[in-house]
């Protein structure tokens, strides 16, 4: 039989593993207006203990990111049966224990800035800083990882689809300032609780919070669309070859398959067409050259590196002549460590791939500019924003996110979607199973096709010249007001 002192640490160690739990399955989902405002209550809540920010943290992730099992089994790559579930259950473990370290580490900041003290009983204005900066720390925090290989998806971008208008604030804030200003509403909502328990007036606080958050979604829903032009079709092509399968296929295969796509452009008289990631193999080769203008996912040799491209074919071109290198590269699926080169090439089919520029900007000649992400390159909007302010009219984004399930199309979806928002361009979709489509300057759908069959489809792309305050201007504004609300909490550190 428990006994009460059992019973209070049960509670205080199952209340933050709840609040991940919650906050996992909220990411990328229609869940999230329920779900993650209770997740950050619950972490604000526990934030003044170590354990409860870690299990926060750790439980996260292993459910947001819990796709990552579907990697297994890599017996198609050589690996036993038994190998491919430890490496893959040690890839998720391990990628949650690093998000549990990280919201620890975050909340030592928290301890250290607001429980030294009874923080319910403060001055608005010096509680309103350390909250403000506590919440920036953990944007910016995001906007640093997010320029590393090892980040897929956060707070920044896990509005989306579950409250389309508030994402809608990307326009202006970017993903960081998305990420800053759920952590600022947990804290409303764990603060409005702690009064109302404590008997201290809440009203005020609740409802201002109410008037504020009204005012939010008012300001990220107020778009003024662009004219849709159906004078310039583009092909999509929806490969559906599963990565397992496409190994037995060869060169002849492909071409068959794209000649089939061609004639259904030509057909549509479109101005060019578009493959998935990793559609056609290197050296690609065609013995009559192509009908129509194209972009195909596809693999080049560069100095005897093997790199993934988005690859140029113009009218009557035998193979690619231009392309754009994938920069952002998997780790352990197509990069792996140099102490590791000689136990594996990679957990993927295609192992030992180098990575290009950094930049997303494409001219392919035959289109207007492009800011083009390849896959995982989504998850970093900064990237796609510095391309948009070179002059790229349209995100494209080419794709392979086989052999993984549903819930990481949607998370990839829902990555693409805010960078339409950010940007306010349309964002071509074409991934090898899904998801393919059109996504609109405001982040709705335009279209999208069904998931796991090979299409042909025709979509209307619009290019847009248009730049949003967070296409010219970044992070900037996020960093000063970090910078600002850091100088703040020294100031009252001092006196």
């Amino acid at each position: 039989m428990l006994i009460p002192t059992q019973i209070k640490s049960f509670r205080q160690n199952f209340s933050p593993c709840l609040g991940g739990i919650l906050g996992g399955i909220s990411v990328a989902s229609h869940f999230w207006p329920i779900f993650m405002p209770i997740s950050l209550f619950i972490l604000w809540k526990g934030s003044e203990r170590k354990i409860a920010n870690f299990c926060w943290g750790f439980f996260f992730i292993l459910i947001s990111h819990s796709w990552l099992y579907d990697l297994h089994p890599l017996t198609w790559l050589g690996f036993s049966w038994l190998v491919s579930l430890i490496i893959t259950i040690s890839i998720l473990l391990f990628c949650a224990f690093w998000g549990g370290l990280l919201v620890c580490l975050w909340g030592l900041l928290v301890e250290i800035l607001l429980w030294k003290e009874d923080f319910f009983k403060m001055k608005i204005l010096p509680l309103s800083v350390k909250v403000v900066f506590l919440s920036l720390t953990w944007g910016i925090g995001e906007l640093i990882l997010s320029q590393t290989p090892f980040f897929w998806i956060g707070l920044g971008e896990s509005l989306i689809p579950g409250d389309i208008y508030l994402a809608g604030l990307g326009r202006w804030i970017g993903a960081t300032g998305l990420c800053t200003l759920q952590i600022l509403i947990g804290f409303w909502i764990f603060f409005s609780h702690g009064r109302w328990r404590r008997k201290i007036q809440f009203k005020k606080t609740l409802i201002y919070g109410l008037l504020i958050i009204v005012f939010l979604h008012l300001l990220g829903g107020l778009t003024t669309p662009l004219k849709r032009n159906y004078e310039y079709p583009v092909a999509i092509w929806q490969t559906n070859l599963p990565t397992r399968e496409k190994l037995k296929k060869d060169d002849e295969f492909i071409k068959e398959k794209l000649l089939i796509a061609q004639k259904y452009a030509l057909a549509n008289k479109v101005k060019f067409l578009v493959a998935p990631e990793g559609t056609l193999s290197n050296n690609f080769y065609l013995s009559e050259g192509l009908k129509v203008n194209t972009l195909a996912g596809g693999f080049r040799n560069s100095k005897n590196e093997l790199r993934s491209s988005l690859l140029g074919f113009q009218i009557g071109d035998k193979s690619f002549t231009s392309f754009i290198d994938k920069s952002r590269l998997v780790p352990l699926g197509e990069k792996i460590p140099r102490f590791l080169d000689s136990f594996s090439r990679g957990l993927s089919a295609v192992g030992g791939i180098q990575s290009g520029s950094d930049s997303r900007y494409y001219d392919p000649k035959f289109a207007p500019p492009l800011a083009v992400a390849i896959c995982y390159e989504i998850s970093d909007g900064s990237k796609i924003r510095k391309a948009v302010n070179s002059g790229a009219k349209l995100i494209i984004t080419a794709a392979n996110l086989d052999p993984y399930p549903a819930k990481l199309y949607n998370q990839f979806l829902s990555l693409a979607r805010l960078r339409s928002i950010e940007n306010k361009k349309n964002n071509l979709l074409v991934s090898n199973t899904g998801p393919s489509g059109l996504v609109q300057e405001d982040g709705k759908i335009i279209q999208l096709l069904d998931l796991n069959v090979e299409q042909n489809e025709i979509v209307f792309p619009h290019f847009s010249s248009e730049k949003t305050f967070y296409a010219k201007f970044g992070d900037k504004p996020i960093l000063l007001l970090f910078l600002f609300f850091m100088g703040l909490n020294f100031f009252w550190k001092i006196n």
